[in-house]
């Protein structure tokens, strides 16, 4: 994921040089303190070259030594951790609706957090109350606002260059940005322990913008009119419900959404149909199959080995998946139909911003 346009994360392919610093990355983050013979044996990567690794990252100071092992007989093997109290990460989520804002360590730990509605007219306005976040979570961080090496940034719009010389100029910081599907899809695959190895889909809001995240962390696609241009022309689950309720259907969305048609969104749909509101029923079934059709297109194409569903749809649980599963059960190949496993994401409201910070903080390593 070298980055060769200026501030935007590059998806391309990586070298087998970034593919091996990746590995390393996530192998330290998840086990916290480990050795260099660990390492090794755990990725396939000689020792030598592992070695020589570390002591970019060590002289780097984004890793540092922990001490020695337990040694089974000759030198005691070193350990190595990340070196969080020195490097610390921004991720911002620049939404439809609204901004967040994550501060964490460079092991996506998180020191510190905000959020504010978005009120801007233009990018300028949103950019600007965008940096004027960060600035508070800093300040609220002290001293170790200084820490922070790297900002990322998932926004809606596609914005990327202008955002990122904004807020390098405003904080001194490298930052980059990317589109929220691609971020969230990101924070999943690093951060959610429920995937297992393999290659992730990730399908991001009720219309189906699906993401396929490789095993080695390259994306494959995030574009859904490349991969799913015969269902361009899909409503989402509150098109749906302002159809309804715009031809005089009688549904308890209505009364939640306070009469007002612009009060109805997904939460109102998803109470609506918790409460079993045959409407709201119907249409999380609707989507739910919608989805799924979708969904096992993509696992015949990829043979993804995890689905996850994000983007807020997956709040309504098991109103959404049960539909997902039994349509993609019912239309994927045999071969996946029975291995495939679809969760809800983990990441919640968080997703864009931790998955964005996830990306800033590979940037670290691969310059490194």
């Amino acid at each position: 994921m070298k980055t060769e346009r200026m501030y935007q994360f590059d998806f391309q392919e990586l070298s087998d040089k970034y593919v091996k610093s990746l590995k390393l990355l996530e192998l330290i983050s998840k086990k916290g303190i480990i050795s260099r013979t660990e390492i090794s044996k755990t990725t396939g990567i000689n020792i030598v070259s592992v070695s020589n690794y570390i002591k970019r990252y060590i002289d780097n100071k984004l890793i540092m030594e922990k001490g020695f092992d337990v040694s089974t007989g000759g030198r005691k093997p070193e350990l190595v951790e990340l070196n969080k109290s020195d490097n610390c990460v921004i991720g911002v989520d620049i939404g439809k609706d609204s901004i967040r804002v994550v501060f964490t360590d460079i092991g996506l730990n998180i020191i510190g957090k905000a959020e504010a509605p978005r009120t801007g007219k233009n990018i300028k306005e949103t950019t600007a109350a965008a940096c004027g976040l960060i600035g508070e979570v800093m300040k609220r961080a002290g001293s170790s606002a200084g820490c922070v090496k790297v900002i990322g940034v998932g926004t809606a719009s596609g914005d990327y260059a202008y955002i990122g010389k904004e807020m390098k100029d405003r904080f001194g910081i490298e930052t980059f940005a990317g589109d929220e599907p691609s971020c969230a899809a990101f924070g999943e695959k690093n951060l959610n322990k429920k995937i297992s190895q393999g290659e992730l889909l990730y399908i991001y809001s009720d219309i189906g913008c699906g993401v396929v995240v490789k095993e080695d962390g390259n994306r494959v696609s995030r574009n859904e009119s490349k991969y799913l241009s015969p269902w361009k022309e899909t409503f989402g689950v509150v098109d749906l419900a302002k159809s309804d309720v715009a031809r005089g259907v009688g549904t308890s969305i209505v009364e939640i959404a306070k009469g007002k048609m612009e009060n109805i969104t997904e939460e109102t749909v998803i109470e609506a149909a918790v409460n079993n509101d045959e409407v709201a029923l119907s249409i999380m079934r609707s989507v739910g199959m919608s989805l799924g059709l979708r969904i096992a297109y993509l696992i015949n194409l990829f043979g993804a080995e995890s689905v996850v569903i994000g983007g807020g749809i997956e709040r309504a649980g098991n109103l959404i998946l049960e539909p997902i599963k039994k349509t993609v059960k019912k239309l994927s190949l045999k071969d996946y139909s029975s291995t495939v496993v679809i969760m809800p994401g983990a990441l919640g409201e968080e997703a864009v911003s931790l998955g964005a910070a996830s990306l800033a903080s590979r940037e670290m390593f691969l310059k490194a």
